[in-house]
């Protein structure tokens, strides 16, 4: 087992700051890095290690769009408009109910055989990354036959809510056009530009988040992840203790304190 790719330190570096020399914990501490990454990115509505990203905005009238992982490296590709680039089908008569969707990530068929039984498939894009590698795969499907009308990537489909094949042909869109008059602020992930407030539903192909880690975040992680170790033998329901005329309160390793909070406030995307 190994840490995350999207997590925000090591397990050596854990164990230094732990001064932990064996091997004996190495699985349970990649683990607690996992969770204390995770809630950190989630905390701060946003990813902070570098990868690419395809993602739709609207900017209701505004002249600039705030893409959800900065920094950023690259935009490679603002898309707008659309252009009929695959058609859907079924091909089984028999079927009693046949459906497409196109997600985020992945087209998901699913299909009513005339005995009820229920087949569901999901096809990502990461798996069949163009038009025609998706065409092909979904004409292997059974019940199911599609035709590349453009190919382009499958990642720049548009999101389509569950199309009856039973009733029509599917015909799934992509962006036709690359908007080129706009502005980047990469350290903000802010995109400007006077045309913007055109469009409604376009694509943004770029990769955001950082190479290398900021020393803050890391040691945020870290002294979470060392937190949720050595509170790992401690009883989840004692909230207090006493010891003659001394008491003292236990707080949820869970809880922010004053200092984490300060850092991951600085990191936080504001929605």
């Amino acid at each position: 087992m190994a840490v995350a790719t999207n997590s925000l330190t090591t397990l050596t570096s854990l164990k230094v700051y732990l001064g932990v020399t064996t091997t004996t914990d190495d699985a349970l501490m990649e683990s607690l890095i996992d969770r204390a990454s995770d809630y950190i990115q989630r905390y701060c509505a946003r990813n902070f290690v570098s990868q690419r990203y395809y993602e739709w905005h609207d900017t209701y009238g505004a002249d600039r769009v705030a893409l959800r992982h900065h920094p950023i490296e690259n935009v490679r590709f603002v898309g707008v408009g659309g252009d009929n680039v695959l058609s859907v089908v079924s091909n089984l008569a028999s079927d009693i109910v046949s459906t497409i969707s196109v997600n985020s990530d992945h087209i998901h068929l699913f299909r009513v055989a005339s005995n009820g039984q229920e087949t569901s498939t999901t096809l990502t894009f990461a798996s069949h990354d163009t038009i025609a590698e998706m065409a092909s795969q979904i004409s292997s499907t059974t019940g199911f036959a599609a035709t590349t009308i453009v190919n382009t990537k499958s990642h720049y489909l548009r999101k389509l809510a569950g199309i009856d094949l039973k009733k029509q042909t599917a015909i799934l869109e992509a962006p036709n056009d690359a908007l080129t008059d706009y502005a980047v602020d990469y350290d903000r992930g802010i995109i400007y530009g006077p045309t913007l407030h055109r469009y409604r539903g376009f694509l943004v192909d770029y990769t955001g988040g950082y190479a290398t880690i900021p020393f803050d975040l890391q040691q945020t992680t870290i002294e979470m992840a060392s937190k949720l170790f050595n509170s790992r033998k401690r009883d989840p329901s004692l909230q207090s203790e006493s010891l003659g005329g001394y008491s003292y309160s236990l707080r949820s390793v869970s809880d922010l304190d004053a200092s984490t909070k300060m850092v991951l406030d600085s990191y936080r995307r504001l929605r």
